[in-house]
């Protein structure tokens, strides 16, 4: 039978001689029970660089102690606790041990993030709901959740965690890099002015094609001029011609931003989203270099979405930006449709027409004869 004993943490595991067992029990990380413990096994011929969390090495140049079960990873792991401390490091080796895909579990808690967390291709990266709290005071122009190859597309898949944003202007998520990815019950509390919930601006190849389900934004009051944008489909700094296209946005609730969405991408379909308490509900418009350009406009599409206390429902911001929608239903509003050229844009609501101003821009009559 297997020798099996145990020690207290990872830094007394380093101190295990091979030959005193081949399996040990740490008790936790850093201290007995704070998450970090599990099997560990001596595997005499790796050479695995050692992270203290899935692989641990000693003294040996040659031998590590690998963990018995190393998936889902938790990032209690590599002693990150969700005490309100700064967990930016340990979070960051989490997923670094999914370099080449695989999923990272953050338990309830709070974790303050001073830094991007790097996300690589093929993670599920998710928590406990709003019970699992991102408190991220990183710098401005930076977003919380990042792709690990900003440079290069790629997919992956972030679901119930709760992002609070305390730094002026940094984001929640930002999409550089990010196609054909997911976000599920995803929760954004935006404490300071002129942040943003999901931050993208295109590149020719990111972000396209992601999807938004149940994706909640909160911004942090005086909607009027806070500054916020909880879906900010901008664009690129450099050239100023790209922006997101063909994302999905399901569901979810925004309020309290001063603009709920603002697109200047194409082929964007945003359906039975709820906004209330904003200044501005969706915001079409072009990228600064094709204003003038031969080839310039866009087509975006609203269906099912509730609006309400909203100043402007949508807003056209050039002639170009055509619009197709359907609202379900829209109250405390100054204007449903603020357009630059009505032309080939559809805009329906529920209202039958006793306020001007929800008037549909397109009539449509069916009458149903039955023998």
């Amino acid at each position: 039978m297997e020798h099996v004993f145990s020690v207290t943490s990872i830094d007394e595991l380093k101190d295990v001689m091979p030959d005193s067992g081949g399996a040990v029990l740490v008790a936790g990380h850093t201290r007995p029970g704070d998450g970090g413990g599990g099997v560990f096994h001596w595997v005499a011929g790796s050479t695995l660089p050692g992270d203290d969390g899935i692989v641990v090495q000693g003294h040996n140049a040659s031998g590590r102690w690998h963990r018995a079960e190393q998936r889902p990873v938790n990032v209690r792991w590599y002693g990150v606790t969700g005490d309100g401390t700064d967990a930016s490091k340990g979070i960051q080796r989490a997923l670094d041990a999914c370099r080449q895909g695989g999923t990272v579990y953050l338990p309830s808690g709070t974790y303050v993030i001073s830094r991007p967390l790097r996300i690589y291709q093929g993670t599920h990266f998710y928590g406990d709901g709003l019970l699992t709290v991102l408190k991220y005071v990183g710098p401005p122009d930076s977003g919380c959740l990042r792709s690990a190859t900003p440079q290069a597309n790629c997919a992956f898949n972030v679901s119930r965690v709760n992002l609070e944003i305390m730094t002026e202007g940094a984001w929640g998520v930002d999409l550089r890099g990010m196609s054909y990815s997911r976000f599920d019950h995803t929760f954004m509390h935006l404490r300071k002015h002129k942040t943003s919930g999901f931050y993208g601006p295109g590149d020719t190849r990111s972000p396209y094609y992601n999807l938004f389900t149940n994706c909640h934004v909160s911004g942090p009051g005086q909607h009027e001029t806070n500054g916020c944008i909880a879906f900010n489909f901008a664009w690129d700094r450099a050239t100023r011609d790209q922006s997101a296209n063909a994302n999905q946005v399901v569901g979810g609730h925004v309020n309290s931003c001063q603009v709920a969405v603002a697109c200047y991408g194409t082929g964007n379909v945003f359906y039975g989203q709820v906004i209330e308490q904003c200044d501005d509900g969706y915001v079409f418009g072009l990228v600064p270099a094709r204003v003038d350009a031969v080839s310039k406009g866009t087509v975006n599409s609203i269906a099912g979405c509730y609006t309400e206390y909203v100043r402007r429902v949508i807003v056209q911001q050039h002639a170009e930006c055509v619009v197709t929608a359907e609202l379900t239903h829209t109250t405390g509003y100054e204007t449903v449709f603020d357009a630059q050229d009505t032309q080939n844009c559809i805009v329906l609501t529920s209202h039958d027409g006793r306020l001007a101003s929800s008037r549909s821009l397109m009539h449509r009559r069916i009458d149903l004869r039955v023998p």
